[in-house]
């Protein structure tokens, strides 16, 4: 994993499962998304996501985590970066790993898409991330 946006990935997932809040806000840009739900039916939820800002991400994301996993660790499979310059497409197979028996195989896959961007200072950054994947269209 020498690539650095695989790096940052990592270092997103590592943070979730720490709980670290400022960990986290270091993996995404000051105007991140993070589909939090699934599906947004009203206006007034599109606009506060359309506003959203990386701590609301970062508070999305974690809340998120204790609710629906949190006896359970977050990992990555196999993924697919595809780079257009300073943005990049990612596509990765999430598993969940029970805590109580961390080096159990994966109980539950999600395939995940997320898309970096190379920041001024070239560090990149997740400005969205869907971690319901390609799910995502199901509830459309």
């Amino acid at each position: 994993m020498n690539n650095p946006i695989s790096n940052v990935l990592q270092q997103l997932h590592d943070a979730v499962n720490r709980g670290d809040q400022d960990a986290l806000s270091q993996c995404y840009a000051s105007d991140a998304t993070v589909v939090a739900t699934p599906m947004s039916n009203s206006t007034q939820n599109q606009a506060a996501e359309e506003n959203a800002t990386q701590r609301d991400c970062v508070d999305a994301l974690l809340k998120f985590q204790k609710k629906f996993m949190p006896d359970h660790f977050v990992t990555t499979g196999d993924e697919r970066v595809i780079q257009a310059g300073d943005v990049a497409l990612v596509v990765a197979k999430l598993y969940l790993v029970p805590k109580a028996t961390p080096n159990a195989l994966p109980c539950e896959g999600k395939r995940a898409v997320y898309v970096l961007q190379r920041d001024a200072s070239g560090e990149w950054r997740c400005v969205i991330d869907n971690f319901f994947g390609t799910d995502l269209l199901d509830f459309a």
